[in-house]
């Protein structure tokens, strides 16, 4: 079980009392109220005020400006804990504000194994002035704070080594592929880890995106990696594994007699250990109810631990995809909705990143419609698990000069990856507010302005905010230097968010660029789907229906939009075969589109056959099967208005 809180808070102006601060806080524990709990506060000179809530949640407690405070929660159920705010560099000339800072207080219970309460003879949480009208959260601490609550892994059985030095456990973590290319991704697959005497020490399977991870090993111990045998659709392949962590590669034939052995030096097995290992799962939630589907958009989505405590929450897109990061291998989770979204008669499905129906969320818990998720190797996990190259991100950030009365405006913010390479370019507005939409996701970036004509020079510190109005940094300026920022790990979080990549979502999210270009003809886009078949016919499987459901959507939410809907084929089998049979499986793919109400003269279908295919698995050309899955596909092509 894993327990990391939130704080959830947001300032506002107050009317009561001046010259001083108001702290106004919710007491919980598991999402639930707390009563009767008793707050202390203290300043450098002992105890000033004493408070007791008795059968209200909520408390709230004036400081005067001008000192540092301590604020402790004594609860008979949880450990004490306390929190700062540090109100003695507030300047007099600031004295004339109201200043309100709101939270919710994160309870924990005692008895709880995962926790370390070791932790909470720290504060929880700071508050401090941001040099302008207004109280906020130490975000960096609350980060590192949060990440120390949890015990570390379980080392009671650490291996000693000679020297008595302590070898702990570690993660080996890699991505498996044909021939070094992550477009061919070797997914399903079971995978295992051998000691250095041959003998078996864990198992487990490639999920969707290729990736494996083996937790609680010994780096001494691990000998060899095989893929193993039995694995038809892998004869006569180059396997390759790509180390999560190092990049690093490692190669070998596959056969179905030995299937793929690859067997690892010491100084190899370091290049596969990924000590910060985490997966990303991603999916789709569809609110439906009989003879009606819709996209559940823009809605919260909650992850919540294995007490069904949240510990991250996000907004679902247009299309109602989510993602959320940081996910640990062998754990429980809960993925949930608030439960008053769901109408009567109504229910939510959860479909993975090829629109494969996984569940339907209906487990109740803490208010929320949820789904139990186990991060070990099971189908579920496997199928909802996304890699970065399908992921997108968005990057907001607001910056001042010294003080929020002094909006950054019309300075043009570079966006680069971790070899400085230039990605994007963006201009802040009056506000100081830049963004970046919708670029490919990348783990490190960085943020960077030229100082033309010196016009940062006139300020001492550049501020940076997220969109929420909270500080993330203050960088002290150079004159004559101009503006970089390399955001630490705690900080990326602050100022990114991430959804997952999907073609269709430019066409409900209100952002359709269906406009002409210089010629006056109107750009097409196709869209290539998985669209699945029953082998050697033209009858939808489940999952196909699902993906044609979200076309249905899409058409229906953008009236103006016609497609073509183009089938084909792998090179196995007859030619003209292969063309009669894309023709079907075309033509069935419109008829269930049109028969949800779409008309039928804004769908074109046609069949290729093997006429396109997306590489050179022609006829008589030895391919894998993962290789000549590549060319089963159907299209839609998006056409003029």
């Amino acid at each position: 079980m894993r327990h990391i809180f939130f704080i959830i808070l947001f300032i506002v102006f107050s009317t009561v009392g001046w010259s001083q601060i108001t702290i106004i806080g919710h007491n919980k524990i598991n999402n639930t109220k707390l009563i009767n709990t008793k707050i202390i506060v203290k300043d450098g000179n002992g105890i000033i005020q004493k408070t007791e809530t008795k059968n209200s949640s909520d408390f709230m407690v004036n400081l005067p400006f001008g000192k540092n405070y301590r604020i402790y929660f004594q609860n008979e159920i949880s450990p004490v804990i306390f929190m700062e705010v540090n109100a003695a560099n507030i300047p007099q000339d600031k004295y004339q504000y109201k200043m309100t800072y709101e939270l919710n207080v994160p309870f924990i219970f005692k008895n709880d194994e995962d926790v370390d309460t070791t932790v909470f003879t720290n504060p929880f949480h700071k508050v401090q002035y941001n040099g302008a009208t207004k109280m906020i959260e130490d975000t960096t601490y609350t980060t590192s704070f949060v990440k120390k609550i949890l015990k570390p892994e379980n080392f009671s059985e650490d291996k000693i080594k000679e020297g008595n030095q302590i070898e702990r456990p570690i993660i080996i973590a890699g991505r498996a592929c044909i021939n070094g290319d992550l477009k061919l991704l070797v997914v399903n697959k079971s995978i295992a880890l051998f000691n250095k005497k041959g003998e078996l020490i864990k198992s487990t399977k490639t999920n969707r995106s290729g990736t494996f991870s083996f937790t609680g090993v010994r780096a001494s111990d691990v000998g060899k990696v095989k893929l193993e045998t039995q694995q038809t659709d892998l004869n006569n392949s180059k396997i390759t594994i790509v180390s999560t962590e190092s990049k690093k590669t490692f190669s070998c034939a596959y056969s179905p007699e030995t299937g793929c052995e690859i067997p690892l030096k010491d100084a190899e097995v370091k290049d596969l250990i990924d000590k910060n290992f985490n997966y990303t799962i991603g999916g789709k939630l569809i609110l439906s109810s009989p003879g009606k589907k819709k996209f559940m958009a823009n809605k919260t989505i909650y992850l919540s631990n294995s007490r069904n405590t949240v510990i991250k929450k996000t907004t679902s897109s247009a299309l109602g995809t989510f993602v959320f990061e940081d996910i640990k291998p062998d754990n429980t989770y809960f993925i949930g909705v608030d439960a008053n979204e769901v109408g009567k008669g109504e229910k939510v499905d959860f479909l993975n990143k090829d629109d494969k129906f996984i569940a339907l969320l209906d487990t109740l818990a803490a208010a929320r419609k949820s789904i139990k998720l186990k991060t070990n190797f099971n189908t579920v996990f496997n199928d909802i698990s996304i890699s970065d190259e399908e992921m997108r991100m968005n990057v907001n950030a607001k910056l001042f000069g010294d003080n929020t009365n002094n909006p950054i405006g019309k300075l043009k913010i570079l966006l680069l990856n971790d070899n400085y390479q230039v990605i994007d370019s963006s201009t802040t507005d009056d506000f100081g507010s830049f963004k970046f939409k919708y670029l490919p996701f990348l783990k490190r970036f960085y943020l960077s302005a030229e100082n033309t004509n010196n016009v940062l020079d006139v300020f001492n510190n550049i501020l940076v905010y997220s969109n929420e109005d909270n500080m993330i940094k203050i960088l002290t300026h150079e004159k004559g230097k101009k503006f970089n920022y390399k955001p630490l790990a705690t900080e990326l979080s602050k100022l990114k968010t991430v959804e997952m990549e999907d073609p269709w979502l430019e066409f409900v999210s209100g952002n359709t660029n269906l406009k002409t270009n210089q010629r006056g003809l109107q750009p097409k886009k196709t869209i290539v789907e998985n669209v699945l078949f029953e082998y050697n016919k033209a009858t939808l499987l489940p999952q196909a229906k699902e993906i044609l459901d979200k076309v249905i959507i899409v058409l229906n939410t953008n009236t103006n939009l016609r497609i073509e809907l183009s089938a084909h084929t792998d090179s196995k089998g007859n030619d003209a075969d292969n063309l009669k049979l894309s023709e079907a499986r075309a033509k069935a793919a419109r008829d269930y589109i049109a028969a949800a109400g779409i008309e039928g003269s804004r769908i074109i279908s046609v069949g290729y056959g093997e006429s396109k295919l997306r590489n050179n698995c022609r006829n008589n050309v030895l391919c894998s099967e993962i290789e000549h899955a590549q060319n089963r596909r159907v299209e839609f092509k998006i056409l003029e208005e």
